[in-house]
């Protein structure tokens, strides 16, 4: 009688790192928005003086989402009894009282989470120890280049864990059966908090043709990917899945690319690029939400280096694994 090892989920919750939650052109002067990440209520607004803030999104007075409330000058006010809190978490106003309650007054009950605003992305700190950022986000010099365009991007609503998603940067072996891409050169390379990619190869766009490309695609932490990519178009990409409960995350994708200064064409090749980033997209989740995931796989020699990204992986979570680990 044989033994077939049942499969077990050994890596649980959230890990940690910069993740990004919106792109900064949905954000103007007095807009925000209430969303839900890592099982937390979040309200995430841009005050007139154009600074982002994202503070916890339940009034710490009686727990109305401050999400629904609105934006006065770089404060939020509640909807439920007009209580204003900063971009610090502070409420500095009562519009009924003379004096603020001094836990509401320092910002004790309202947690505001350190945001960073680069390259046209909002990100957020996550740590489930509540520690600081550990490494750096980086700097595109495409971005806000007149040679090149702004962000278009989407995003979907996966049902399935962040690590599922990562381990494609040295999944070798799905490009052809699931996206019908044929791979000439790939190689990965693990450095400290970053995952890299290096793929040449030939794409068969499902719209048709044929794109002869070399990509490098660079995971900065566990939840945020800049491919710089060469090919029929120059192109930028950003892949960044955000987890919003323990089964489930927000994929946020988009394309830059470099400008014709065609106007007319960069929009009509940019949207193009986006139509078929969600179909390649869909192409994986079909994948991601009707599988298991396999603590202890059986692979082949041609599988690409998945245990190694795996060990990667784990320096994002508690305990926290040596860097090492993953080299």
């Amino acid at each position: 009688m044989t033994t077939t090892q049942r499969p077990k989920d050994r890596i649980e919750g959230y890990p940690r790192g910069w993740f990004v939650i919106g792109f900064s052109n949905e954000y103007g002067p007095g807009e925000m928005k209430s969303m839900t990440y890592f099982g937390q209520r979040l309200v995430c607004f841009r005050g007139e003086d154009g600074q982002i803030h994202v503070l916890d999104a339940w009034c710490p007075h009686l727990g109305m989402d401050l999400g629904k409330g609105k934006v006065i000058g770089n404060t939020i006010e509640c909807p439920f009894h007009a209580w204003r809190f900063d971009g610090e978490g502070r409420c500095v106003e009562i519009p009924y009282c003379d004096s603020v309650p001094k836990r509401a007054a320092e910002g004790s009950w309202t947690q505001k989470w350190t945001v960073q605003e680069t390259n046209g992305m909002i990100h957020v700190w996550f740590d489930p120890e509540g520690g600081p950022p550990e490494f750096e986000l980086p700097e595109l010099g495409e971005w806000g280049s007149d040679e090149w365009t702004d962000w278009h991007h989407s995003i979907v609503h996966i049902r399935t864990h962040s690590r599922e998603i990562v381990e494609n940067v040295v999944d070798i072996g799905h490009f052809a059966p699931v996206h019908g891409t044929i791979v000439e050169e790939f190689s990965n390379e693990f450095i400290d908090h970053m995952a890299i990619q290096y793929n040449k190869g030939v794409a068969y766009p499902r719209g048709g043709g044929k794109d002869y490309f070399t990509l490098k695609a660079t995971y900065y932490g566990p939840g945020f990917q800049i491919s710089e990519m060469s090919g029929f178009l120059e192109s930028r990409l950003v892949n960044a899945h955000t987890m919003v409960d323990e089964n489930s995350l927000d994929l946020r994708f988009g394309v830059m690319l470099k400008q014709t200064h065609d106007k007319a064409k960069d929009e009509a090749f940019a949207r193009q690029y986006v139509e078929n980033l969600t179909v390649g997209f869909q192409e994986d989740i079909q994948v991601w939400e009707n599988k298991l995931y396999r603590d202890v796989p059986l692979l082949c020699g041609s599988d690409g280096p998945i245990m190694r990204l795996r060990k990667w992986y784990k320096q994002f979570y508690t305990p926290r694994e040596s860097v090492a680990a993953g080299a």
